[in-house]
């Protein structure tokens, strides 16, 4: 992602622009935290739409990569509010997912913190119940299918029903990219219809003495490729989002699975991966891709606005291939969630934040021009322009169609709270490096998030 945002909205913003498709998304999260006078209760006693005069500081934690986009709303939302201040901190984010009940569980806490997942806050009280203020700002009025993956049942595990628990300004959207120049070379004319098609190319780049695929495994990019195998393999969606959702019985030590990780430790045997793949982060592997190594790289959508700068209109955007021409496609995606802690002093001021971010036209114009992403909120809501024919405008594209054939899950690193930190990563690490089979690499993904669900 980007960490570095100096220009302003309106200095990004092209002379000729598309109205894009509005899209809409929200990732939640809920309850309250322990303290020595008890634990506050999850849902406020009564909530209001208004700010008041009075000054007040708006501490909003997200993970690094965000902060500018956090600080660009936050500025803005400055501007309507001249009394609150927001301040943005950030932290990385697979610190951020792992020390999040800590850092809420205090009494120094932020008053908005971004969430991957919701593990225990739920069942532990760490979280605002968002059903007051969902009716209080109409939110019950928007879509309702943005809100499927932050809504959090009574049993405080349950994922797709029950109670909202947080909102994010946009989606995630994963796919991949390519370098247009070394795909010509090869002799790809336009993207891959299938998997096949796609390892045939992956095969013609590396006897041209070129990186088949730059990725990101030291930090969780090898579960983008492996998790779009699992679904092409298991010929839809439902088994991997019943266990993202928790789903009681949902299990993902599957054939499916097996033959996924199987894919992607003889795409690491074949030299298809870097060889310091386990070495190269988030930040690494965009910049090498946009320097020209690699034809290939599977990410996601909040690349995109980095790589349209630095790719100069040489790099495209396609969405992960299905199995069979026919097969549905689908694609990861999720909302960058903010929650509001239960020991949050400005609940108020918290979800009018939310509220401002998926509302306001300039905010969701900084959402997508920032981060790339499609911006959230609701149907009748402004929308974002992209200058035609870019690779942001061509995400956003790619969204759409996905929204219109319902491709999107969540991600399998979003169903538990260490799940992606403490299981996808150094799993798919030991994978591609030859340290575990297929079979064992199932089995501990499923015996983790067994375990992750008992605690």
């Amino acid at each position: 992602m980007r960490t570095n945002i100096a220009l302003s909205r309106r200095s990004r913003r092209p002379n000729h622009l598309l109205a894009l498709p509005v899209v809409l998304a929200a990732l939640l999260t809920s309850c309250s935290a322990p303290g020595a006078q008890g634990p506050p209760s999850d849902m406020p006693s009564t909530v209001s739409t208004r700010i008041g005069d009075a000054p007040v500081t708006l501490k909003v934690l997200v993970s690094t990569p965000d902060v500018p986009l956090y600080e660009e709303l936050g500025t803005a939302f400055n501007a309507k509010h001249p009394n609150v201040t927001v301040k943005v901190t950030g932290e990385d984010f697979n610190n951020l997912t792992t020390n999040v009940p800590r850092l809420i569980s205090g009494t120094e806490v932020p008053d908005l913190v971004r969430l991957a997942s919701f593990g225990n806050l739920v069942k532990d009280n760490l979280l605002t119940n968002l059903d007051p203020y969902t009716e209080a700002y109409g939110w019950d009025k928007w879509p309702q299918s943005q809100f499927a993956s932050t809504r959090v049942a009574d049993d405080g595990q349950q994922r797709g029903t029950g109670h909202l628990y947080g909102a994010g300004p946009g989606f995630g959207l994963t796919g991949v990219y390519y370098n247009k120049s070394l795909a010509a070379q090869i002799g790809m004319t336009e993207p891959p219809a299938t998997l096949s098609a796609f390892e045939r190319i992956l095969e013609k780049a590396k006897s041209a003495d070129l990186l088949p695929i730059m990725v990101n495994g030291k930090d969780g990019g090898l579960a983008y490729p492996l998790q779009n195998l699992q679904m092409n393999y298991a010929s839809g969606t439902q088994v991997v989002q019943d266990w993202n959702y928790n789903k009681p019985g949902a299990t993902i030590d599957t054939s499916a699975l097996v033959e996924a990780a199987t894919t992607l430790e003889r795409w690491g045997e074949e030299g298809y991966l870097p060889e310091d793949v386990n070495s190269i982060d988030q930040t690494q592997a965009p910049a090498r891709f946009a320097e020209g190594e690699g034809v290939f790289f599977p990410s996601g959508n909040w690349q995109a606005p980095a790589l349209q700068e630095t790719g100069q209109g040489e790099i495209g955007f396609f969405l992960f291939p299905p199995e069979e021409i026919g097969d549905p496609v689908s694609a990861m995606t999720a909302a960058g969630v903010l929650a509001i802690p239960a020991r949050s002093s400005q609940r108020d001021v918290a979800a009018a934040f939310l509220n401002f971010i998926q509302t306001d036209t300039d905010a969701r114009q900084s959402t997508l021009d920032v981060l790339g992403l499609p911006p959230a909120g609701p149907s009748g809501a402004p929308m974002p322009d992209s200058e035609p024919g870019s690779l942001v405008a061509s995400t956003v594209e790619s969204f759409q169609a996905l929204l219109e054939s319902d491709g999107l899950v969540d991600f399998m690193s979003n169903s538990t709270a260490s799940m992606h930190a403490n299981t996808l990563v150094p799993q798919t690490q030991l994978l591609v490096a030859g340290k575990t089979s297929p079979s064992e690499f199932s089995t501990a993904i499923q015996d983790d998030y067994e375990n992750d669900a008992e605690q």
